[in-house]
């Protein structure tokens, strides 16, 4: 069901206006005094943006906040839901990872070859790649969003900015929040999270979530089965000790794991061809001689210790995250048959990263002194194992002559150190400077071997013996060598001058250069690495409390100069199965951001935000540029790839208007309080490559929810929808992946209903 803009905005302010002025009329009336009640001073939403717990308002950042609250109400249970609610934040989906695109800055890299430009911290813990940073969450305290390079502070390759996610700490009361859920597609949802005080200075906190969607929404129409189905199961616990006042200790687990095909079961773009005349097949259609899956398997550990030294609070964050995947795929999304120009570029990927870290920082806790500071030190080692199996359709003992079948086993290394510190001058009570700075050295070793797949028909015709790629050795493969030993030193900084015009009302102007190492590309031996990309970025902000506290309106101004831009493709000269990473040029971003919360009247909330985003690649001489091939005797379809000029051209995953409109209204009554809650999520068109070929239309995201919670607040009923419009969009597109223009779709609208118990 597709509904135009101009239809859903004039019914969308219908409704407002319906909603608000009997909003108004129900408060009106209830009043003995007959007049209006008037809503309570709005709240104050607390974040660690700073690493200190600070007003959002009083933060010189563009901040996007959610509670945990507002999260169940909207059924927003992924990191991947939360493009919904944040203008200028896309997230794709592909394989096995999230790539998270803010303000127009991110990746296309899947799964473990790659760190992200817009970083996903845990509980303070670093997540190192897009695999990782893909989980479902029951127990969020709230989800902190910050946009632009964060280099002091959280300076781990965050061009893009932040995602920020914190669960909930055990505390000295006992309490419990368990729910069940069911939808359509045969949808089971079960969650329960309990914190227990186990003695005076111990508590402990528990957490599970399961889903179980048993059936698809969508079909195979070849193995005539169900397509896109989803199970997943997550635990997490905290043990918080206190033995002294001064003292905290948090040990926290996660566990993780899920199999699907939503984010890797691909079929042919609409209005493409595929190489075997495969063409577009309907929404939610495949046709895949087996059946896609990932499969992952992930947990972490980290353990925080807290000192309060009186002038400054010592904190010491260790971590540890093992992350397992196994991913089959079809990767240029057609059938495939064993003759020339036919098959199907099956890619299986084994993957296996394990990763330490450690941070040591040390922050002052006057929060009234003059100068304000913070240091630390980061220390980060990752080792990644990549698989790549590529090889082309068998049907029975016929197989494609191409691609030819190639086993690829990478073994990636990263070992990162940093420095950071940061400080705030206060010139007056009202007048303040901060400025910090970040040091950064990432060393980097790569090796492996790519080989003929043992028992494969025509293996042997690849490669002549066994290529063995060493760390700091060159690669025969590539005539001129790579170098396989490589390390990128950079300094990073920040630079804040903030006012406070009022008590309510706060400027400020800031500059910050981000920093994104540059790296390898694990499974191919003869792609140099790329260069380190810098992001220069400059804002000037407003953020104010208004009407006794009814409105509030925060508002941002950007620029970025984006240079050495890392991008990867998986069209020609890709070789099949594989993909390419480069750098483009230079890049130049601007945009606006506004964000607001109306509070008119008691038990209303009118919320949301709209980011303009003007985008494009100021220099880009060598960029790829595909185009249908043009069908005639032995070429079926598929695409064709040269090199260009794409300056000019806008970056991909960058819709020039978003926004997120929401309404919350809770009505109290003798049985209980009943709460409404609607959010429109819209993105403008926008890109999925650099070359501006495949576009994904302008849509609109609408969830919604009505909510009976009984008195004393212990029992709730929910009825819920997602994408309540039934609006059909994509999770993620690409060009030349195995030949092929591809696409995997976005979720149809989903409801059902959950029943929940807390004390």
């Amino acid at each position: 069901m597709m509904i135009s803009k101009g239809q859903y905005l004039s019914g969308a302010a219908s409704v407002l206006l319906l909603t608000t002025a009997s909003a108004i009329q129900a408060q009106s009336t209830s009043d003995s005094s007959g007049e209006a009640r008037v809503a309570e001073p709005m709240e104050e939403i607390i974040v660690t943006a700073n690493r200190r717990s600070e007003n959002m308002q009083d933060v010189p950042i563009t901040i996007s906040a959610f509670g945990g609250e507002k999260l169940n109400a909207l059924n927003v249970v992924s990191t991947t839901d939360l493009p919904q609610l944040t203008p200028g934040l896309i997230i794709t989906r592909t394989l096995i990872g999230s790539n998270a695109f803010l303000r127009g800055v991110g990746t296309t890299t899947s799964g473990y070859s790659t760190e992200s430009p817009v970083a996903t911290y845990i509980d303070g813990l670093y997540l190192p790649n897009s695999a990782a940073a893909a989980f479902s969450f029951n127990n969020i305290e709230r989800i902190e969003v910050l946009k632009g390079p964060q280099g002091t502070l959280y300076g781990r390759n965050t061009t893009g900015g932040l995602i920020n996610v914190v669960t909930r700490e055990p505390g000295q009361d006992a309490h419990a929040d368990v729910s069940a859920s069911y939808g359509n597609y045969d949808t089971v949802k079960l969650n329960a999270y309990v914190s227990l005080p186990l003695s005076e200075t111990l508590a402990a906190n528990f957490a599970a979530t399961y889903t179980n969607q048993a059936d698809g929404w969508g079909r195979n129409i070849f193995l005539n089965e169900d397509a896109y189905k989803l199970r997943d199961t997550g635990f997490q616990t905290k043990v918080r000790w206190q033995p002294t006042s001064s003292t905290t200790i948090t040990l926290r687990g996660f566990y993780d794991r899920i199999r699907t095909d939503q984010s890797n079961n691909s079929s042919v773009f609409p209005g493409s061809v595929g190489v075997d005349g495969t063409r577009y097949l309907g929404q939610f259609n495949s046709a895949t001689r087996r059946t896609p899956f990932v499969r992952q398997r992930q947990y972490n550990i980290s353990l925080k210790a807290e000192q309060d030294l009186g002038f400054a609070q010592l904190t010491s964050i260790t971590g540890y995250i093992n992350n397992r995947s196994l991913s089959n795929n079809i990767q240029n999304g057609i059938v495939g048959n064993p003759v020339a120009g036919q098959s199907a570029v099956n890619l299986d990927s084994p993957a296996l990263a394990r990763t330490f870290s450690q941070e040591v920082n040390l922050t002052s806790t006057d929060t009234g002194a003059t100068i304000q500071w913070i240091a630390g030190l980061f220390y980060y080692d990752d080792n990644t194992r990549l698989g790549s199996d590529v090889y082309g359709t068998c049907v029975g003992t016929i197989c494609a002559a191409a691609p030819a079948p190639v086993r690829t086993t990478a073994r990636a290394k990263t070992r990162s150190y940093a420095g950071y510190g940061q400080a705030t001058y206060n010139f007056t009570p009202t007048t303040r400077l901060t400025l910090g700075l970040r040091y950064t050295r990432d060393e980097k070793t790569l090796g492996g071997l790519a080989q003929p797949m043992p028992g494969r028909p025509n293996s042997v015709a690849v490669l002549p013996a066994t290529a063995v790629l060493h760390p700091g050795d060159p690669f025969t493969g590539n005539p001129s060598g790579i170098d396989t030993d490589v390390s990128y030193g950079k300094l990073t900084w920040s630079a804040v001058a903030a006012h406070d015009f009022t008590p309510d009302i706060h400027g400020y102007v800031s500059a910050n250069r981000g920093f994104k190492s540059g790296g390898f590309n694990p499974v191919v031996f003869n792609n140099s690495p790329s260069r380190p990309e810098v992001l220069d970025a400059y804002e000037i902000g407003l953020k104010s409390d208004l009407f006794d506290q009814s409105l509030r309106l925060n508002v941002s101004a950007f620029y970025y100069d984006y240079k050495d831009v890392q991008l990867r493709t998986t069209a020609p000269p890709a070789p099949p199965g594989t993909s390419i990473l480069f750098n483009a040029a230079a890049e130049r971003i601007k945009g606006l951001d506004v964000d607001f919360i109306i509070a008119p009247v008691r038990g209303l909330r009118l919320n949301g935000g709209i980011e303009y985003l003007d985008a494009k690649f100021t220099r880009f001489p060598g960029g790829n540029c595909t185009s249908a091939r043009p069908i005639a005797g032995a070429v079926l379809g598929g695409i064709a790839a040269v090199v260009c000029d794409l300056s000019g051209r806008r970056p991909a995953s960058t819709p020039k208007w978003s926004y997120s409109l929401g309404i919350s209204y809770t009505i109290e009554s003798a049985i209980g309080s009943f709460e409404l809650v609607a959010n429109d999520g819209y993105k403008s068109s926008y890109y999925w490559e650099p070359d501006n070929r495949l576009k994904q239309d302008a849509y609109h995201l609408i969830n919604a929810s009505i909510t009976w919670t009984a008195p004393q607040s212990r029992y709730s009923i929910q009825l819920f929808a997602k994408n309540l419009a039934n609006t059909y969009y994509f999770a993620s597109g690409s060009e030349g992946t195995g030949g092929n223009d591809v696409y995997t779709p976005a979720p149809p609208r989903t409801y059902g209903v959950t029943a929940r118990y807390k004390f």
